[in-house]
């Protein structure tokens, strides 16, 4: 009988090789209640292959601190999203495809292929069973890796990369867009209140008609929170059912892409798709140096700028995800709250206003010496940057006993969804957003290193896209939750303040 040679298992900080087997290093550190951190894969290996089918198991093991799951308020849980890619020894990397039955792990843990068809998927969510909270130490996880599907035959010899991202789910249900105060902020028509969405459905105007970037173009949308949005009182098409409105559920990543996420991503790229999305130049706190197929971030767990809008959809449509949308952006941030005027994603309008003092910056266990403490929120931006001139480490101000409100995070443990670096999300107010259907990636991108994901806003001015939450170097106005001053701003180039942040639909 032929068999696939074992995998290896790379990411940052690759050591302990056993027959091509490293473990992969952790994502990020330091935890906030409610929060996964140093996520790890190790101890990779394929098993169990079955020629006559071409398929056999990727099993490692994975283990977070901190994980929780709740079936009370916010009724949610955490999650690692985890995939991986394929290269034969002169050949280029590629993406595993994944049977969505066969997976097995512990019993207290739930491993889920979501389908993209023919019983098929590009990665894994795997999370608590029950509910419960503290450390999860899974070992002998198994996915089943169609590898026939890829076009491999049995006595292949391939290297394998397994990949792993901190999620957190965003629950269904009805929640509200805009605070009635806000620049450009969403309002429900004829009225200067915020929107209930629901499955009921309501149109949509937004306010603000001094900020062109911030506006509906035409009447209003009508929203049908699980139906999509029907836009025959607007310009552009009439119907999209599949637009992401954030009533259903929905994965988010719960950080920014950080620095070493991204060098993660270019080490699997061509010469010439790293030549197209990686920023050479040298700026501060931009730390990604080396040369194609061997990146490396000096600050790993720092927040990934200088990232364009072209950038993110590559990681995105690498990665098995996609971008989320503005109304997304507001459900992860506010939850089902009512709605505060000028509230931050940590549900109040206290924000710190000193100069932060780094400790460690660059180190996996960075913080901040003088954050300020519950009730007043803590972010990254124009009053409490001082001399940073660039983002910090993502989840820099949670601890394990941080508040919502201390940590800077948002309703459901989403972090610095208010400054850092401007979230990206594709916007309602015009027609190239509007058509956006959710669709996930694949995990291929072009040759040119381009996602081709079907209806992503794309092309070189970037327009269907626009900016939510602030960034480090923003007046404190921009953080507001509903502030939409950039939601259609369009801008494509790369610069010091701009990240990204994926979402997936919820299977």
């Amino acid at each position: 009988m032929r068999k696939i040679k074992d995998v290896a298992i790379c990411g940052r900080n690759c050591v302990s090789r056993v027959w091509g087997c490293v473990v992969l290093a952790f994502l990020l550190a330091t935890p906030v209640p409610g929060s996964a951190n140093n996520l790890v894969l190790e101890n990779a290996s394929l098993k169990e292959q079955s020629p006559l089918n071409d398929y056999t198991h990727i099993e490692f093991d994975v283990s977070w601190e901190n994980s929780w799951r709740t079936s009370s308020a916010p009724n949610n849980w955490d999650a690692a999203w985890v995939f991986a890619k394929w290269k034969l020894d002169a050949g280029d990397w590629n993406h595993c495809t994944l049977s969505t039955t066969g997976s097995a792990g512990p019993a207290i843990s739930t491993i889920e292929v979501p389908d993209e068809g023919s019983g098929e998927g590009v990665g894994a969510l795997i999370y608590r069973d029950g509910d419960g909270t503290g450390s999860n130490d899974w070992d002998n996880i198994r996915l089943r890796w169609n590898y026939g599907t890829d076009g491999l035959p049995d006595d292949a010899e391939v290297t394998v990369r397994l990949f792993a991202i901190e999620m957190v789910y965003v629950p269904e249900g009805d929640y509200y867009l805009g605070d009635g105060a806000s620049t450009g902020t969403f309002r429900e028509t004829g009225m200067n209140r915020p929107v209930p969405i629901s499955s009921t459905g309501v149109t949509v105007m937004s306010d603000g008609t001094d900020y062109d970037d911030a506006q509906l173009e035409g009447a209003g949308i009508f929203v049908d929170g699980d139906g999509g949005i029907n836009t025959s009182g607007a310009s552009g098409p009439p119907n999209n059912t599949d637009y992401p409105t954030g009533y259903t559920a929905f994965y988010i990543m719960k950080y920014e892409i950080n620095q070493g996420q991204y060098a993660n991503f270019l080490n699997t790229l061509t010469a010439t798709q790293d030549g197209n999305r990686y920023y050479s130049g040298s700026a501060a706190r931009y730390t990604l140096g080396g040369s194609q197929g061997d990146r490396e971030a000096t600050a790993h767990n720092r927040a990934c700028n200088y990232l364009s809008w072209s950038d993110g959809l590559a990681y995105a449509d690498w990665a098995g995800l996609r971008p989320m949308t503005e109304l997304e952006y507001e459900k992860a941030a506010r939850g089902p709250t009512i709605p505060v005027e000028e509230e931050f994603s940590w549900g109040n309008t206290n924000v710190a206003s000193t100069a932060y003092v780094l400790s460690d910056d660059g180190q996996p266990d960075a913080t901040v010496s003088n954050a300020a403490s519950d009730p007043t929120g803590n972010a990254l931006y124009d009053s409490t940057e001082g001399s940073l001139d660039g983002p910090c480490r993502c989840g820099i101000f949670a601890t394990a006993s941080t508040t919502r409100i201390d940590a800077g995070s948002g309703y459901y443990g989403v972090m610095e969804l208010s400054g850092n670096l401007w979230e990206r999300c594709v916007t309602l107010g015009n027609t190239d957003g509007r058509v956006f259907t959710g669709v996930h990636g694949d995990g291929a991108l072009t040759a040119d290193g381009k996602a081709d994901a079907t209806n992503w806003p794309s092309g070189s001015t970037a327009s269907g896209a626009g900016f939510r939450g602030g960034s480090w170097c923003d007046v404190e106005d921009y953080l507001w939750i509903s502030d939409r001053d950039s939601a259609a701003f369009a801008q494509e180039d790369r610069s010091r303040y701009l990240g990204f942040r994926c979402a997936r639909t919820a299977p």
